[in-house]
């Protein structure tokens, strides 16, 4: 084992982590509960809610985040991935942990494990629930990672669960359909526990998958509805949301519900001071830069996508559009492109030197050119050169919008900050 004095910050601790374990994803609970174990944060700990779904989990995390806060509590919230910094994934109390309680949390999950390797995202869970129970929070929120009933986060009982929505997205590890994904979603669910529904077209299996495993559905449009921008308990009651330009109304009504679920009564009071403000970063986030608007979404499947697109429809632009855009392989890319192609045919393709996952410029822009033969495409090898490049072709009031990976959104803001 490399000692643990080699890893006196948290880039070195993370360039570790990436080489620990030999697969980058690798589903099953059995390592990261036995390592949970050993570090005492499975049994008799903080009551959790556990948020699984293809599209709009960061989104409802924050909701209740913000949403409990406002009810007196103390809160933990757990994401994935991060924008800009690790420390994005562990936050108490709105606040990103600061490097010190990482970095120990690391060290007291490398000391545990012995030789269990473990992948960076089971690594990234577990320094979480560390964090959570030592900062002795009243409610953990955790976001699951990819699928649910196999994920790092599912090493944790829910008292809740939510299932934001279900699409099609990781067929590799999930399968290639929606009948096929849903009983993955389920399996956060526990029995005799409440599991929200927020995902309006049901998949045949989910309902089956849930009453399987004893849980007990609130399923939106059966036991609980949406109303444009209100929520309608199943008491009758009706509490409105504040509408927002970047945050989809499902998601907020789902954190509603779920602490309607928990008997923790929010009112429209608490709700007003949760959503009003609320924004996520890297979800439909709007902002004006050098005269230039700005849209970053991390929209990187069928779904997302056509969310995205749906909404810029809604607000259309005065001046010129350009597209910043940048994907991993594994994605439905050309059904992503054709979406966004009715919007503009201005296409820059940076090289975010995102893995061996991510696609590269050149095959992206095969895509783009056989779905719009017209189109104007430039490719660039780092993201710093396409933050530049497209000030250079665009005039103040023209529109940028950068979507797809959570590296491509991420890089982009990065530069924005920096050059704010």
């Amino acid at each position: 084992m490399t000692p643990l004095t080699a890893f006196e910050d948290l880039p070195a601790w993370l360039s570790h982590l990436e080489t620990l374990h030999p697969k980058t994803i690798d589903l099953g609970l059995a390592r990261v509960r036995t390592v949970a174990e050993r570090l005492d944060v499975l049994g008799g700990g903080v009551p959790t809610i556990i948020v699984a779904g293809t599209n709009g989990k960061g989104t409802t995390v924050a909701a209740l985040q913000s949403l409990l806060r406002q009810l007196g509590f103390s809160v933990g919230a757990y994401t994935s991935p991060h924008l800009i910094d690790f420390n994005e994934r562990i936050v108490v109390n709105g606040q990103p942990a600061v490097d010190s309680r990482i970095l120990d949390a690391f060290a007291e999950i490398e000391s545990a494990r012995g030789e269990i390797t473990l992948s960076y995202f089971e690594f990234a869970t577990l320094a979480a629930l560390l964090v959570f129970k030592q900062s002795a929070v009243d409610w953990q929120v955790l976001e699951v990672g990819l699928g649910g009933r196999l994920d790092a986060v599912n090493c944790v009982d829910a008292d809740l669960s939510i299932i934001t929505s279900i699409g099609i997205d990781h067929t590799e590890w999930l399968g290639e359909t929606r009948e096929a994904i849903a009983p993955e979603k389920a399996g956060v669910a526990r029995a005799d526990k409440p599991v929200i529904v927020a995902e309006s077209a049901l998949p045949d299996t989910l309902l089956p998958a849930l009453n399987t495993i004893g849980a007990v559905p609130w399923v939106i449009g059966r036991d609980w509805h949406l109303n444009q921008w209100a929520v309608v308990l199943p008491d009758g009651q009706q509490i409105s949301l504040p509408p927002s330009e970047s945050l989809q109304p499902s998601n907020l009504s789902a954190a509603v519900i779920a602490l309607k679920a928990l008997g923790l009564k929010p009112t429209q009071e608490h709700v007003n001071a949760a959503f009003k403000a609320l924004s996520v970063a890297g979800r439909q986030f709007r902002l004006h830069h050098r005269g230039r608007e700005w849209w970053l979404d991390v929209a990187h499947n069928r779904e997302s996508v056509a969310a995205l697109v749906s909404s810029i429809a809604a607000s259309p632009p005065t001046n010129a559009t350009h597209l910043v855009f940048g994907a991993m392989v594994d994605k439905p890319l050309r059904d992503m492109i054709e979406s966004v192609s009715k919007l503009s045919s201005v296409w820059h393709l940076p090289n975010n030197q995102a893995g061996d996952r991510a696609a590269l410029p050149a095959d992206l822009a095969e895509l783009v050119r056989a779905v719009d033969h017209l189109a104007t495409v430039t490719l660039y090898d780092t993201p710093s050169l396409a933050y530049d490049g497209v000030h250079e072709v665009t005039d103040p009031g023209d529109r940028i919008i950068v979507f797809g990976s959570f590296v491509t959104v991420g890089e982009q803001m990065k530069l924005l900050q920096r050059h704010a």
